[in-house]
């Protein structure tokens, strides 16, 4: 067996000098002689070198716990030891060879339990900005709606909202088909707070508003050096920020097709290479994703891979517009005004019927958002009471889309209310296939309010 008592000197003096790093230092061997006593002992304690080397540790130093780790073989670290009656912060642990032990070190950690102490409040404070920062990134990369975020009565929306459901638990791709202003962002949210997955990343990305050369290193990430302007420690990607969690990838379709490849790579392989790496990097994401456009179309044109479009189709959720369920707008509404009330201290109570009849009789080309900004619009003027169809015309001709609205000027006001709810309850029977209960249901009202309602406008079977 190899002893350390046995090394030649120009050995020893070689390791001195790897430990002269530390201010302090002491190696004995295996019988606990002491080979190696640096200048700093020396100085503190007085003892000369040629005066300690060569003599056992504990007749040096009679308290020492040298022996003991000599041994167990068991290292104590950060150890209190009094020095010429300072208190210094050491650490002692076995050199071991072959699984044997051979001798002991021991080294300053700290000179003086001031340093100690010092380096503890640095520690803390460290560790509270660390968990502070933990918690600011958990926060922005949670998930901020749930399906009760997502507000509607009718047959569509409930319908979307039950694919939800039917989809978070699995680990399966999904991909939100509807026009802007949908909502299919709160949908992305929804999935992964009803996900196992709920507590964990949700990270979001709009491809659209990312440059081209941009996209892979926002997504996969880089090494150091990978291009010009890469920062020094590299970069991790979007990929890698929401592993075990979820990405949202918005507006899909955007995306240059060399990034479409590496997406699909991710999800076939579920691995990601960065951007100048060397070694892929394992990932366990569930990707969601949302569009605007016909994913088929583009297609067929050669602007998407029809591979990838195969493996984010697997279960569709597609958000009808505003326009197919204008049921869904006096819940909306209302949910929008009970918000503005909490967010700004005021009381207003809701719509004037002809303001509602007004809503109902627009095609919403900007759907739930745009529907949004002329409520909030109109309360800004309105601190009580109901929104009149006055001050919302006025903020609608400020928008300068709602020119059908207008019309309402002038008119007969309750007429037009009139023809608005045949329409809507026209509308509510061939949804239903004339099934009355249903179709009260999904009005909102009861079924003895329906049969009023259809027998004062002479209201029959709908084809």
């Amino acid at each position: 067996m190899f002893k350390l008592s046995k090394l030649p000197k120009k050995y020893l003096d070689v390791i001195e000098t790897i430990f002269s790093d530390f201010e302090g230092a002491i190696i004995i061997d295996e019988n606990g002689v002491i080979l190696i006593f640096t200048d700093y002992y020396s100085r503190e304690t007085g003892f000369k070198k040629e005066d300690v080397v060569g003599k056992r540790v504990d007749e040096v130093f009679p308290a020492t716990r040298m022996l003991e780790v000599l041994s167990t073989g068991k290292p104590i670290i950060a150890d209190i030891w009094q020095l010429q009656g300072k208190s210094q912060v050491v650490s002692r642990v076995p050199i071991t060879m072959e699984g044997e032990i051979i001798g002991a070190a021991g080294f300053n950690v700290f000179r003086y339990m001031d340093d100690a102490k010092g380096f503890a409040r640095r520690l803390d404070h460290l560790t509270t900005e660390l968990k502070y920062y933990k918690e600011e990134v958990k926060r922005l990369s949670a998930a901020k709606y749930s399906l009760n975020s997502i507000i509607g009565n009718s047959e569509e929306i409930q319908e979307a909202k039950m694919r939800v459901r039917i989809s978070a638990p699995s680990t399966s791709p999904i991909l939100i088909t509807g026009e802007t202003g949908t909502g299919k962002e709160l949908f992305a949210h929804a999935i992964h707070q009803e996900s196992p997955r709920r507590d964990l990343p949700f990270i979001r990305v709009n491809c659209a508003t990312i440059p081209a050369n941009l996209i892979e290193s926002e997504l996969f990430g880089y090494e150091e050096g990978a291009f010009t302007g890469a920062k020094k420690s590299g970069k991790p990607g979007k990929f890698e920020l929401a592993d075990r969690g979820s990405i949202f990838l918005d507006e899909i379709s955007e995306l240059s097709i060399p990034a479409q490849a590496q997406l699909l790579r991710v999800l076939q392989e579920k691995e990601i290479d960065r951007i100048g790496g060397t070694a892929s990097i394992k990932i366990d994401v569930r990707v969601i994703t949302a569009t605007n456009r016909s994913l088929h179309e583009l297609v067929q044109q050669g602007n998407f891979r029809s591979d990838l479009l195969f493996r984010l189709d697997v279960f569709p959720i597609n958000i009808p517009p505003l326009r197919e369920r204008m049921i869904d707008i006096d819940p909306l509404c209302d949910h929008y005004i009970k918000h503005y009330n909490s967010e700004n201290g005021t009381e207003i109570t809701g719509l004037s019927s002809e303001a509602l009849e007004a809503l109902y009789d627009y095609h919403w080309p900007g759907n739930v958002r745009e529907l949004y900004n002329i409520i909030e619009r109109s309360c800004i003027n309105t601190r009580d009471g109901e929104i009149s169809i006055e001050s919302l015309l006025r903020f609608a001709e400020r928008l300068g889309d709602l020119d059908h609205i207008k019309t309402y000027r002038g008119f007969d006001i309750e007429k037009a209310r009139i023809e608005a709810e045949i329409a809507t309850i026209q509308r509510a029977l061939k949804k239903t296939d004339n099934n009355r209960t249903r179709a009260a249901e999904l009005l909102g009202i009861s079924r003895s309010a329906l049969y009023y309602k259809m027998k004062q406008h002479n209201i029959f079977y709908t084809e």
